[in-house]
C-alpha cells in the first residue's frame, strides 16, 4: 500500500482490541494483513475479538484492570472519555508534533477524539453524520422530488403519512433507531440532554420533552411507525416493509449487503430551532500502558491513512473520513446508491454536532436509554418518562 508512513524497523508485534460482527471483524482482518504486509517487522495480536460493544468493554476493562493493557484499543465514541480521563489511553499531542502528522486531512469536529485540549485518539469507524435512508421508487411514488436538504420536521411528517400504510404492513420509519439516538431531534427542537459542562441532565426541560413527544407519536398517533418488536432492524428497509432508516451514513454499506433496493439519504430534517447532523464516532487509541508503544503509533498511523481508508471501504468496512476522498466529486455524488453522500460528510450540507461527552456521559446515556424503553413501547406518559430519564441520569453522573 503505498505513502502509508513508516517510523521504524525493529521487530515485534502490536496487541490489538477490537469489536463488531463476524462479517466486521473479517472485514477488518484484511486491514491487518494489509499492515504486516507493508511493516513485515510487526505482526499484530489481537486480544479482544467481540461480537458487541457491551461485551468488549467488558473484557477489555479486565485487561487494563489486570494490567494487560493493548498497544491499541478501538473505542466506542460515547465511553472513550472515560478511558480519557482516567488515563487509560496515551496522549498523542508530542507524537504528532515530532512526526508532523497532519490532522486536518481527518473531517472533524474532533471533539470525541480530544480531552481537555489533548489528543487521545483518532476517528475510525462511523466518522460519518446521521441523516435519513429512503427507498428512492416509494418516495417517488408520492413527492416529484427527493427531499431537499433543508427539509424540516413537517416535510418529514407529511413524508411519513403518505408512505405508511398499516393495513398492508407498509411503515414509514422504524421508531427504534430513532429512539437508540435521539439527540439529533431533541437539538433541533433546541434542547439538549446535558448541559454543555456535562453535569445536569437536561430531560425535563421543554424542548427535550417536546421532541420526544414528537418521536412518540409516529409511533402511537400518526401510526407511521411500526409496533415495538418489529421491523426494528436495517433489514426492514431491505425487504420493503419500511421506507426510510434513521442511521449513520456508513449504514450504506448494511443496506447494500442486505439488498436494499435503491436508496438515496438526505441530511437530519431541521427541526423547530435549528438543523444540525450528529455525529459520535468511534476511535482508535493507544493504551496509556501498551507495551509497545512506538509499534503502536505506527499503527495508528496506518489506521487512519487514507490509502488505509480507501482499502477499508473498499472491503465494506467502514466509510472513510480522509478529506481527500471524502472531497472528491465523485464520492459526494456517486452513480448509484446513495447517489449524494453530502449529508453524511461532516460540515458538507450542515454543521456536525457532537453530544456533550463526558468521562460518565456513556454510562449515563446507557441508563437513560434503559430508563426510557417503556415511553417507546407506550406504556408511560412523556412527563413521567422525561422525569424517568432525569433521575437515571443524574443516577449515573454521581456514580
Amino acid at each position: 500500500m503505498p505513502g502509508v508512513p513508516r517510523i521504524g524497523t525493529s521487530p515485534g508485534k502490536v496487541i490489538y482490541a477490537t469489536w463488531g460482527s463476524q462479517r466486521a471483524r473479517e472485514a477488518e482482518h484484511w486491514t491487518l494483513l494489509a499492515f504486516e504486509k507493508n511493516y513485515t517487522d510487526l505482526k499484530v495480536d489481537l486480544a479482544v475479538a467481540a461480537d458487541t460493544e457491551l461485551e468488549y468493554l467488558a473484557r477489555l476493562e479486565a485487561l487494563i484492570a489486570s494490567g494487560s493493557d493493548p498497544d491499541v484499543m478501538r473505542l466506542p465514541g460515547q465511553d472513550a472519555p472515560t478511558y480519557f480521563a482516567r488515563g487509560s489511553t496515551m496522549k498523542l499531542d508530542a507524537l504528532i508534533r515530532r512526526d508532523k502528522f497532519q490532522t486536518n486531512t481527518l473531517s472533524g469536529p474532533f471533539d470525541g477524539a480530544t480531552y481537555r485540549k489533548a489528543w487521545h485518539a483518532f476517528p475510525r469507524g462511523r466518522a460519518s453524520a446521521w441523516g435519513i435512508f429512503y427507498d428512492r421508487a416509494r418516495m417517488a411514488s408520492v413527492a416529484k422530488q427527493d427531499p431537499a436538504p433543508a427539509w424540516t420536521w413537517d416535510d418529514f411528517l407529511d413524508l411519513s403519512r403518505r408512505l405508511a400504510d398499516p393495513r398492508s404492513d407498509r411503515w414509514a420509519i422504524s421508531l427504534d433507531p430513532l429512539a437508540s439516538f435521539p439527540l439529533p431531534w431533541i437539538w433541533g427542537a433546541g434542547a439538549d440532554d446535558l448541559d454543555r459542562e456535562g453535569l445536569v441532565p437536561q430531560w425535563e426541560e421543554p424542548g427535550a420533552r417536546d421532541a420526544l413527544s414528537w418521536l412518540h407519536a409516529l409511533r402511537h398517533h400518526h401510526r407511521v411507525a411500526p409496533p415495538a418488536g418489529h421491523h426494528a432492524g436495517i433489514d426492514g428497509i431491505a425487504s420493503g416493509r419500511v421506507s426510510m432508516w434513521f442511521g449513520c451514513a456508513d449504514d450504506e454499506l448494511a443496506l447494500r449487503r442486505a439488498g436494499a433496493p435503491d436508496f438515496g439519504f438526505a441530511p437530519q430534517p431541521r427541526g423547530r430551532a435549528s438543523q444540525s447532523a450528529g455525529w459520535l464516532p468511534d476511535v482508535v487509541a493507544i493504551g496509556g500502558r501498551g507495551p509497545s508503544p512506538d509499534d503502536a503509533w505506527e499503527f495508528l498511523q496506518f489506521l487512519v491513512d487514507p490509502d488505509t481508508q480507501q482499502f477499508e471501504y473498499e472491503h465494506g468496512l467502514w466509510l472513510p473520513h480522509a478529506k481527500s476522498i471524502t472531497d472528491a466529486s465523485g464520492y459526494r455524488l456517486p452513480a448509484a446508491s446513495p447517489h449524494d453522500r453530502r449529508g453524511g460528510i461532516a460540515g458538507a450540507l450542515l454543521r456536525a454536532r457532537s453530544p456533550v461527552l463526558t468521562a460518565t456521559s456513556g454510562r449515563m446515556r446507557r441508563a437513560v436509554a434503559d430508563a426510557l424503553t417503556p415511553f417507546w413501547k407506550g406504556d408511560v406518559p412523556v412527563d413521567r418518562a422525561s422525569r424517568a430519564a432525569n433521575e437515571a441520569a443524574s443516577a449515573a453522573l454521581g456514580g
